[in-house]
């Protein structure tokens, strides 16, 4: 129970206000703090058991109200509803992340299940759908209930679901036979299993990984966002049509001659956007034709239930607001008017709104700072008497004095400490004052300012300033992304190039089913060179991976039949070795050498990982107990720390230089470059200051004098951490005692520094970072031969980044940067051109003249880029116009909104990259996705806009980039030489090989698995009728051939079923096939091919084991027949006009393997 709460609860002023509240008046609370404001509306809340709104007039308020209502209502769900981005222009995709969200609390507001619900006037001006329309229509689904599937496909697009083959993202849907999923959060699905018409089972699904995990008896379906038909797109479209598009020049200032080329420039318009309507394609265009979509909108006042109480924080300012708005709105209509754009309606009505909380009949509090002037009349006014209470850390005597004045005065004192040491620090303080009293209570918690009620008699002390902590987020854990690092076969479409084990690279033409003899397969089909084609039966498909080289060069094709492909693989296996060899000295004579072991955490290390302000990953958590491990042993640390920008990194290097420096040692952190240095000493020294720990930075932005000042305190021992260049690794920098070397992108470093670096890899401790992501596959062949730590995960509470692909507009550009630069933001522009790149920054400039522009670009000199960076990073440059992301380890959380320029010209996985940069602090983040309409290369360009388009949700397109990412880290992992390599063999053999030449060197024995052939006259394909999708049906192929136990065909037969329901007879023999292949593995048989009479059984004659032939001898008798030799054979006689079914037959072979192998398993137990 909440004291603070409490106590305002029994006061008798207090309750008479409560009473008041039950006539549903309009009530007005003046003489508040701003902490107070919340302590009374959660108070009003627990008294009336009643669900609270509250209104405010901004978002960066909204999420202070919602920061200080957590500690408050510590059990309640605190919502906040966003305002929707009205965008002026036209697109053809945006990212609905913003939409999902807001339908998501209206969910929560219609079930009742909203406690508070924060928004702001912008959101509650900004006209919607009636709620009883968007809630006419649902689906009600429960177990043993029949339905449509026909109309259920009907009435999912009605809510705004879009059909797809798989569901990979929150609002799609997919029908597979008998089976209904449908994606109603951005990780959770719900599969709907039908048995004819009626609803066999209910089960929530992983989007990621496509598998159920919890059956439910009943589900509620909403629509997938508020954009649903509410008529006809027929009858909408008449209503555009007709469409009134004269406008009142007296409104809006605007000439007669601009009102009349207006009017002729909108009916062009029109006619476009009903074309694109009438596909099917309305999103993008109901905020231009709002009314015509939504006849008889309202806001969202109107989804407020009847119940709740809507409290309005400083009605003055929400006025305010208001009329500011309305300003800003009519100022861009007349632009838009003046530039012969059309006025989107959405926009229109904000401009005609009209404040009506007087009719509004919910019981409503104005709560007040002032009590004078006060803008709301009302009949019932209460006015408290509050003020805010705030100390800073350098005023602890000034609040021990305080505390012992409140004390005197009988005020009841809480201290909010945040952590439960802090609680202890300042009880110690209070005892080291002699200050002992039941009036003064110490708890953990934080609010963003402290305050005296007067009326309670009470003072609440906040101590987040004088701690300087943050209470850090409650975050789940997301099997999410994890989950996408399977690597999705179904992306293999026609065209793409392959690489079979045996073959080499071909390329794959597509599936082919043959008939032959009464027996059904599937084959795949690929072309080599000189159009030589290769058919492998489907249950082979393990031996075939897609070719992924790194490079955007095509792959040379091979020829079948020649040694070519096995020649490529040798040489690269040898150069491989080279690589080895060094990785495996190195690491040898760094497990005999002999280094300094840290000692154990201190109750500091813990007080300062404590103070951390944000939530640990999971991964974070992980990687820095491994690197703290490794520096508490004998041997001399050298581990690599992956993981991108902003994940983190930073963070595990920070703990770690702080363990070294409670051991009296120094730790050098090593940067390539100066606005790097400079960023990291921010860092450091801003998370260190609490602590009597000197750190300081080394670069050529220091004066001679300085440089040498630095230098002398390094060697006297006067600096604890430093941070540089590789100025640090110049003769005349000298250490008293250096425990550890932190090195940031070694490979930026040059050969010379490299050498530096190696020599001291052989006595100190060496942490080394790295921004480039590195494949899972690449991080296990080298596990044995460097540590590693990766950080996979990103941030949990980053804000989706709101993205938009549309058409180059400079018009678009202009209000773009506009609107970043009055939230005090920075752009970064992408322009992929160095030759025309001054032009566009001259471009740029002129576009929006208060801006300050640059442009950089990769062929500057250092000097030159490190000097627009650091410019950049301080705010004295509003837009960097650049050709890439430049200093990819730099963080500028200040810029979060970005334009790409001819983004058809880039990969996807650049984009996913570039997108990364922003959104990375509190800030809404956002893209402009713009390309160019070439009439010649009309669909190469349409291909790659369907490509971005595709890219503003995280689907399959997701994985390709973060895959096209991991090659690149695989690339400077190995180093630019391997690189060439890599595009020789692909990626996936480059890492087997790289995992046999390790092995081979460390002696461990590489077995060669052996190919196993398998050819039954049985019928195993997957029928058209039940996995129709081509792509789908590849990825199933592939995890059928890819099981290696039993447990993995179970998994697989589990998955098959869940996703695609009851598995026919030809996909339970493929599983059959693939249960033969890894027995036939284990028993040595190299071949099963049928005859006329039996089934022969060619076996390697390495691994033949004679004594079987007794066992088998005792169970088939004559049926079985030995045929000794260079490739020894036993026959198994059948008769196959008893044995008839291919279950039968399938079970015959399974059923020899296994009593073969129950020899092997007898001799075992004995």
């Amino acid at each position: 129970m909440n004291e603070i709460i409490t106590r305002l609860q029994t006061l008798p002023k207090f309750e008479e206000y409560t009473q008041s509240l039950k006539q549903n008046s309009q009530i007005v609370i003046s003489g508040l703090s701003d902490v107070g404001k919340l302590q009374f509306s959660y108070a009003t809340k627990r008294n009336t058991k009643k669900p609270i709104f509250i209104i405010t007039y901004n978002e960066i308020q909204a999420k202070n109200i919602i920061k200080d209502l957590s500690y408050f209502a510590e059990n309640d769900d605190i919502v906040y509803f966003p305002k929707r981005d009205i965008v002026p222009y036209d697109y053809v995709a945006e990212s609905k992340d913003i939409l999902y969200e807001r339908m998501e609390i209206l969910n929560k507001i219609h079930e009742n299940s909203a406690d508070i619900v924060v928004t702001t006037i912008e959101a509650i001006m900004q006209k919607m759908i009636l709620p009883e329309e968007l809630y006419k229509t649902k689906l009600n689904f429960e177990v043993g209930k029949t339905y449509s599937l026909q109309t259920l496909k009907e009435e999912l697009i009605m809510l705004g679901y879009e059909r797809n083959d798989i569901v990979e993202n929150k609002g799609q849907f997919s029908i597979r036979g008998g089976i209904l999923d449908i994606g109603t959060t951005e990780n959770i699905g719900i599969r709907i299993e039908f048995w004819g018409d009626e609803v066999d089972s209910i089960r929530e699904f992983q989007i990621s990984s496509q598998r159920s995990e919890k059956m439910l008896q009943k589900i509620k379906i909403y629509a997938a966002h508020e954009f649903i038909l509410q008529d006809t797109t027929a009858n909408i479209i008449k209503k555009i049509e007709n469409k009134d598009e004269t406008i009142n020049s007296k409104s809006f200032e605007v000439s007669e001659k601009a009102r009349i080329n207006y009017f002729s420039k909108m009916q062009e318009i029109k006619k476009a956007d009903i074309e694109i309507i009438s596909q099917g394609e309305y999103i993008s265009k109901i905020d231009k034709y709002f009314n015509c979509f939504y006849e008889n909108a309202n806001n969202f006042m109107k989804y407020i239930p009847e119940d709740a109480i809507i409290f309005y924080d400083e009605y003055s300012k929400i006025k305010q607001r208001i009329e500011n708005i309305i300003i800003d709105n009519n100022n861009l209509i007349k632009s838009l008017i003046e530039k012969e754009k059309m006025v989107p309606q959405a926009i229109h009505n904000i401009s005609i709104y009209e404040e009506d909380f007087e009719t509004n009949n919910n019981p409503s509090v104005f709560l007040e700072r002032q009590d004078f002037g006060l803008s709301k009349n009302s009949n019932i006014k209460f006015n408290f008497q509050y003020r805010e209470v705030n100390y800073h850390k350098s005023e602890i005597d000034l609040l021990i004095e305080d505390i012992k004045r409140y004390i005197s005065e009988k005020k009841q004192v809480i201290v909010l400490a945040g952590n439960n040491d802090n609680v202890e620090k300042f009880n110690k303080l209070l005892s080291e004052k002699e200050i002992v009293s039941n009036k003064i209570t110490v708890k953990t918690g934080r609010l963003s300012a402290g305050f005296e009620c007067y009326d309670l008699n009470m003072v609440i002390i906040s101590g987040e300033e004088l701690f300087e902590i943050d209470v850090k987020k409650r975050r789940k854990t997301s099997n999410a992304f994890k989950q996408a690092e399977k690597v999705v076969y179904a992306d293999l479409k026609v065209g793409d190039y392959v690489v079979h084990k045996s073959h080499g690279i071909g390329q794959f033409i597509g599936v082919n089913t043959i008939k032959a003899d009464g027996v059904t397969k599937d084959y795949i089909k690929i072309r080599y060179q000189n159009n030589d084609l290769l058919y492998i039966p489907t249950n082979d498909l393990d031996n075939v991976r897609k070719y992924v080289g790194g490079g955007e060069a095509t792959p040379k094709v091979n020829k079948l039949g020649s040694k070519e492909w096995q020649n490529t693989k040798n040489k690269v296996k040898k150069n491989l070795q080279e690589v080895a060899k060094e990785l495996i000295e190195l690491y040898a004579k760094r497990q005999k050498s002999k280094g300094f072991a840290f000692s154990k955490d201190t109750p500091w290390q813990k007080q300062f990982e404590d103070n951390f302000p944000y939530q640990e990953t999971d991964d974070q958590i992980r990687c820095i107990s491994e690197v703290k491990k490794d520096m508490e042993s004998q041997r001399p640390m050298d581990r690599l720390l992956c993981g991108d920008v902003g994940y983190g990194k930073t963070e595990v290097a920070i703990r770690a230089a702080f363990k070294a420096v409670m051991d009296q040692k120094q730790v050098a952190y090593l940067v390539p470059t100066t606005v790097l240095a400079n960023q990291q000493y921010s860092d450091f020294y801003e998370r260190m200051q609490e602590f009597p720990i000197r750190v300081e930075v080394l670069n050529r932005f220091k004066t001679k004098k300085q440089q040498q000042e630095i230098i002398r305190k390094l060697k006297l021992g006067e600096i604890d951490v430093i941070i540089g260049t590789h100025r640090l690794l110049s003769k005349d920098v000298e250490f008293k005692d250096l425990g550890l070397l932190i090195i940031d992108e070694e490979q930026r470093f040059g050969v010379k520094d490299k050498e530096k670096i190696k020599q001291y890899k052989s006595s100190i401790d060496v942490l080394t970072m790295t921004a480039t992501p590195i494949p899972r596959t690449l991080h296990m062949s080298i596990v044995g031969v460097r540590d590693m730590s990766v950080i996979y995960e990103p941030p949990q509470n980053r804000k989706p980044v709101q993205t938009y692909v549309l058409e180059y507009d400079e018009e678009v550009i202009k209000e773009a940067i506009t609107k970043e630069l009055e939230r005090k933001g920075q752009v970064f522009y992408l322009f992929n051109n160095v030759e025309q790149i001054e032009k566009k920054e001259i471009q740029v400039s002129n576009l929006v003249p208060e801006a300050k522009v640059a442009f950089a670009h990769g062929k500057m000199s250092g000097a030159e880029l490190e000097e627009i960076m650091m410019d950049f990073i301080e705010g004295k440059i509003d837009v960097l116009v650049c050709t890439t992301i430049l200093e990819s380890g730099i963080d500028i959380p200040n810029a979060n909104t970005i334009i790409v320029e001819n983004a058809d010209r880039l990969g996807l996985a650049q984009l996913y990259q570039i997108r990364g940069r922003v959104g990375r602090a509190s800030k809404q983040g956002y893209a402009y996705v713009t390309y160019k309409r070439d009439k010649i290369l009309s669909e190469v360009a349409d291909k790659r806009l369907k490509a971005i388009k595709e890219f503003t949700e995280f689907g399959s397109g997701f994985k390709i980039a973060m895959r096209d990412l991991e090659i690149r880290g695989a690339g400077s992992m190995v180093g630019e030489i391997q690189h060439g390599h890599m595009e020789q063999v692909g990626y996936d053999t480059y890492c087997k090989l790289l995992d046999e030449v390790i092995k081979e060197m460390q002696g461990i024995k590489v077995e060669e698995e052996h190919e196993v052939q398998i050819d039954l006259n049985v019928s195993s394909y997957i029928p058209e009728e039940f996995i129709e999708n081509s792509s789908q049906k590849i990825e199933i192929y592939q995890d059928i051939a890819l099981c290696k136990t039993e447990l993995d065909i179970q998994n697989v037969t589990d998955e098959i079923i869940d996703r695609y329901g009851q598995i026919p007879k030809e996909v339970e023999n493929l599983l059959d096939i693939a249960r033969i292949k890894n027995l036939c593995k284990k028993r040595g048989v190299n071949k099963i091919s049928q005859r006329k009479d039996g089934i022969i059984f060619l076996y390697d004659k390495g691994k033949f084991d004679n004594t079987i032939i007794d066992t088998l001898l005792h169970t088939y008798g004559p049926r079985v027949r030995f045929s000794p030799g260079t490739e020894p054979y036993i026959t198994l006689k059948i008769d196959f006009t008893k044995t008839n079914g291919d279950k039968k037959l399938l079970n015959e072979v399974i059923s020899y393997l296994k009593i073969e192998g129950g020899k092997e398993n007898a001799d075992n137990n004995k």
